[in-house]
C-alpha cells in the first residue's frame, strides 16, 4: 500500500476488503518497513541486525529490528481499530469463512535474502536455515493468529518466495566465487514447503499459499513440480498465488498447467491482476467484461466456470496499488467488483 499512515491504509483495507483483509505493509516508511525487515520483525527468539549489505543474524537485535518490530505493531493495531469502525453484520454472521492474509517472506527466500554474522547468505548454512524456518513457522502463526483472533477471523499466511526459482537454479549470490551457494533439488524444495505448511497449520493458520513468479531469469527458469506436486504422503499447501497476465497471454504453458493442477486438486488459485484487462473496472459494466476475462482463464485451465470461483481469489497487481491512495482505493474496489460479479456471469 502507497503512503506511510497504516490507519489510512487499514480504512482502505477494510472498507473495501471486509470479507478478506489482509495486513498492509507501507515500505515508503524506509528500512524495518521493506518485506524483509518486516517479516524478520516476527521471527521468534532469533534476533537481526543491519549490515552494509542488507539483514542479518546478530546476537541482539538492532535499532532497526527494534523500528521493524514497532511499525508491525502499528500495522496491526491500525487494522484492529478499523475493523472495529468498519463492521459488516452480514460478514459478520458467516462464522469460519473471514479470512484474515498476512504475507511473509517464504523460508527459501528469506535464507535466501539474510546474512550470517559472516556475511554468507543463510542459505548456505544447513542448520541455521533449518533455524530460520523454524522461527518464521513460530513467529509468523503466532503473530497472525494473534491478529486474527482479534479481528474474528482465522488466518491466511501468504509466502512470497521471490527467489525460489534462483534457489533451484543455484544462482543466489555468493560473498566469494570460491563457494557458490548449491543448487537445492526441487524435490526437496516441495518436501520442504509442504512440512512447512504443515507446521504453519499446526500453529493455528487455518490456510497457507505460496506466492512465486510465473516468469523468470534465464538462469533461473520455473521449477513448476515444486508448487504443483505434491511429495508421497505429504499435504499440500492450500494454494498458490500468480500473476495473471502471463497466465491469460499464454506466456508459459508449464505455469498454465501447474495453475490447472492447483485448482484440479481443489486448492486456492490467487490472481494478481486481472486477467485481459488494463486497469481495474470502475462500473458494473466493466466489471462484466472483466469477469468474462477471469472465466476464459477457468476455461484455458479446463477448471468447471461456477464451481471453481469459490477457490479462486482476486486481488491487484502491487503496481496498482502502491501509485498512491486513490488508485489503490480503485484497484480494491476494481477487484470486489469482479468477484460480487463473476459467479453471475458464469452462470
Amino acid at each position: 500500500m502507497p503512503g506511510t499512515d497504516p490507519r489510512e491504509a487499514a480504512r482502505v483495507v477494510m472498507g473495501e476488503c471486509h470479507a478478506l483483509p489482509f495486513l498492509p505493509e507501507l515500505p515508503d516508511r524506509g528500512t524495518g518497513a521493506d518485506q524483509i525487515g518486516r517479516t524478520l520483525a516476527m521471527l521468534a527468539d532469533l534476533p537481526v541486525d543491519v549490515s552494509p549489505r542488507g539483514w542479518r543474524l546478530a546476537d541482539s537485535p538492532g535499532r532497526l529490528a527494534r523500528r521493524a518490530a514497532d511499525f508491525l505493531d502499528r500495522d496491526g493495531d491500525a487494522l484492529e481499530e478499523a475493523n472495529e469502525q468498519a463492521r459488516d453484520p452480514e460478514v459478520d454472521r458467516t462464522t469460519g469463512s473471514r479470512r484474515l492474509q498476512v504475507r511473509v517472506v517464504g523460508p527459501w527466500s528469506l535464507a535466501a535474502g539474510v546474512e550470517l554474522p559472516g556475511g554468507f547468505p543463510v542459505l548456505s548454512d544447513r542448520g541455521a536455515r533449518r533455524d530460520l524456518a523454524a522461527s518464521l513457522a513460530e513467529g509468523a502463526s503466532a503473530r497472525a493468529g494473534r491478529l486474527s483472533g482479534r479481528m474474528g477471523a482465522s488466518a491466511r499466511i501468504l509466502l512470497d518466495e521471490p527467489l525460489l526459482w534462483h534457489v533451484a537454479a543455484g544462482t543466489i549470490h555468493s560473498p566469494s566465487r570460491l563457494d557458490p551457494i548449491a543448487a537445492v533439488p526441487p524435490d526437496q524444495l516441495a518436501l520442504s514447503l509442504c512440512r512447512f505448511g504443515d507446521a504453519l497449520r499446526d500453529a493455528g493458520a487455518a490456510e497457507v499459499l505460496i506466492r512465486v513468479p510465473v516468469t523468470s531469469d534465464p538462469g533461473a527458469p520455473p521449477v513448476w513440480s515444486v508448487v504443483a506436486d505434491t511429495p508421497r504422503g505429504e499435504t499440500p499447501v492450500d494454494g498458490v498465488c500468480l500473476e495473471a497476465a502471463p497466465l491469460h497471454l499464454a506466456q508459459s504453458h508449464a505455469a498454465l498447467d501447474a495453475a490447472g493442477t492447483v485448482l484440479g486438486d481443489g486448492r486456492i488459485l490467487h490472481l494478481e491482476g486481472l486477467p485481459g484487462t488494463e486497469r481495474p473496472p470502475r462500473t458494473v459494466t466493466e466489471a462484466e467484461h472483466a469477469a468474462v476475462g477471469v472465466l476464459a482463464l477457468l476455461d484455458r485451465l479446463s477448471a468447471p466456470r461456477y464451481s471453481s470461483l469459490d477457490r479462486v481469489v482476486l486481488s491487484p497487481t502491487i503496481e496498482q496499488t502502491v501509485s498512491g491512495a486513490p488508485q489503490a482505493t480503485a484497484a480494491l474496489r476494481g477487484a470486489r467488483l469482479v468477484g460480487e460479479t463473476a459467479p453471475r456471469i458464469a452462470e
